[in-house]
């Protein structure tokens, strides 16, 4: 340990100001009293001056000042010695006789014994002065000594104090921070778009006490910064800033947190921003948003008033724009990959055909959790002119894997309709066989309805189902019924299961409905229930386009959060 460090702790347990203090007075009154001596002194001796913390019989000023700037005083000898001092004449010393303790104080006698901080290092004194030559008996230096202990044992107690005090305001800056970094961690973990990002951002921001938080993120031309939001506070900010302007060019440039106490420090600094910024503004920090050395953006930061940034602050918010950049890409990532999985879905759910006899119509709504894309398909395979096959299913999932083996399987019972023409309870028991057999293994629903239509009669519909929810049909006077038929094992278990085709006649005006199970399952609501909404809602959307039929039917039934992706198909007899 350096001499530097006993002051500073003395300085911090407020044991260096030249002040008076009950505690070390008494003390001096105590050898004052029981040596029978006019000056007893408790000093504390710093680097550059001497403070007595307890004093009396003082010469003015001292006595008043409780400090004196003495040049090679005897209570600095004893520290250095590291042990008592005591001269009984000290006008007799050639040495100590030359001491400001002799020609400026007027002492003849002294008695010190040191006093020590909590690492045993001697840094101060209790000492006992008189102006006359002095006999020190056994009995007034083991006075002394037990007063110097008890010294010892108060400036240990109170520098035990501060420390505790210290590692006490250590431990809650440190919760503070660690609880903070948390508050990062999860506000900003379940941001996955733009919005959510700058939501958590200024959230984050509000919980440092900021009063507004702002980020401009980069265009894709790359020279300049857009303001995301502007919420309030400055209507009138510009929104484009051009990597060239002053008043970003420093931060976007240097790549560095830039902080200022107020806006007079900003405009000292950047005077570009005074059409934005005056002097009796408070403080601001502006945070580069850098990854993998590629500039992103910018975050603005503004306090109500004046303020210092400590270390603390700084990485504070340097934390706040590592959470950002972190989340700004997370979305970059997520917003490519929804980008190819809406094409891969888009690839795989292709456009109806046209049918001579029926009107067909269809929409896919996924999942708001996932990557856009799951197992939900629909298709429709036209045979003749007369004839069509319609198919929808659910492949088990809500990623790309459900996506591609939903491709696989569609594609094998797209092959199977065109290649053979059996009913839907043979084409879905082939289809199971080479589910299993070519080593595909998905498990899903499925539902294949066959419509043989004439001028006349309207359409024959056959069906079959693999664990799916049956048709429904919208007849043309309003009327909606569940056609009856109980569905067979699913796909993907025991491909050997007997299947089971059923009839039903399709007049003209009426449509078929087909759906998968994300249309009307629900975790807090029971089926049954679901299913009478569905039945009131195609009951309402009757006179509905079959064009706007399925997506209207999505919108009504499905709402908030969508946990299932749902997938409609709409044939309505010509």
């Amino acid at each position: 340990m350096t001499a530097a460090h006993p002051a500073q702790a003395l300085e911090a347990a407020g044991l260096a100001r030249p002040v008076a203090d009950s505690s070390f007075d008494r003390i001096a009154r105590l050898v004052q009293r029981q040596l029978g001596v006019p000056t007893a002194l408790v000093t504390i001796v710093l680097p550059d001056a001497q403070v007595y913390p307890g004093a009396l019989g003082l010469p003015d000023p001292f006595q008043a000042t409780r400090r004196t700037t003495l040049t090679e005083p005897l209570c600095g000898t004893t520290i250095s010695m590291g042990r008592p001092l005591v001269v009984e004449d000290l006008r007799a010393d050639p040495v100590l006789s030359r001491t400001a303790t002799v020609t400026e104080l007027g002492m003849g006698a002294y008695a010190g014994f040191p006093i020590f901080d909590r690492n045993g290092i001697p840094v101060g004194t209790v000492c006992a002065l008189d102006s006359e030559p002095h006999p020190w008996s056994s009995t007034d230096l083991a006075t002394l000594a037990d007063l110097a202990a008890s010294c010892t044992a108060e400036l240990r107690l109170r520098l035990e104090r501060q420390r505790a005090h210290r590692i006490q305001k250590v431990a809650v800056h440190a919760t503070r921070r660690t609880r903070l970094l948390l508050e990062l961690t999860e506000r900003f973990a379940g941001a996955t778009t733009l919005e959510e990002t700058v939501e958590a951002m200024r959230a984050s921001a509000a919980g440092i006490g900021t009063m507004w938080a702002g980020m401009a993120l980069l265009d894709p031309s790359g020279t300049a910064l857009t303001l995301v939001e502007r919420e309030g506070t400055y209507p009138h900010l510009a929104r484009h800033w051009p990597l060239t302007h002053p008043a970003v060019a420093a931060a976007t440039r240097t790549r560095r947190p830039a902080f200022f106490r107020d806006g007079a420090a900003v405009l000292r600094a950047m005077p570009t921003f005074a059409p934005w910024v005056d002097e009796s503004m408070g403080a601001m920090a502006f945070l580069p948003l850098v990854t993998d050395d590629r500039l992103l953006g910018l975050v603005a930061l503004l306090w109500r008033g004046p303020h210092d940034h400590d270390d603390e602050n700084r990485r504070t918010a340097a934390a706040l724009a590592t959470s950002v950049t972190q989340a700004l890409a997370r979305v970059r990532v997520l917003d490519e990959r929804h980008r190819v999985a809406t094409t891969l879905q888009a690839a795989m759910l292709t456009d109806l055909p046209a049918v001579p006899h029926l009107e067909l119509a269809s929409t896919y709504a996924s999942a708001t959790r996932t990557d856009k894309v799951g197992g939900d398909w629909y298709d429709a395979v036209v045979l003749d002119a007369r004839s069509c096959v319609l198919m929808i299913g659910d492949v088990t999932g809500h990623d790309m894997q459900a996506a591609a083996r939903m491709g696989q399987l569609r594609s094998m019972l797209r092959t199977l309709v065109w290649c053979q023409a059996g009913p839907p309870a043979e084409l879905l028991h082939e289809l199971d066989h080479a589910n299993i057999g070519l080593g595909l293994a998905a498990s899903g629903t499925a539902l294949v309805a066959r419509l043989d239509c004439t001028d006349d009669d309207g359409c024959r519909l056959t069906w079959s189902t693999a664990g799916h929810p049956r048709p429904v049909v919208v007849r043309a006077d309003g009327r909606v019924q569940e056609l009856a038929g109980r569905p067979d094992l699913m796909l993907g278990f025991a491909p050997s299961t007997r299947r089971t085709d059923h009839t039903a006649d399709l007049a003209h005006g009426d449509t078929l409905v087909l759906y998968t199970d994300g249309l009307v399952e629900s975790r807090t609501v029971d089926y049954a229930v679901r299913a009478d909404e569905l039945y009131r809602a195609l009951q309402d959307l009757a006179s509905c386009s079959t064009a706007d039929l399925p997506r209207r039917l999505v919108e009504r039934l499905v709402h908030g959060e969508q946990r299932d992706d749902v997938a409609v198909l709409a044939a309505r007899v010509r």
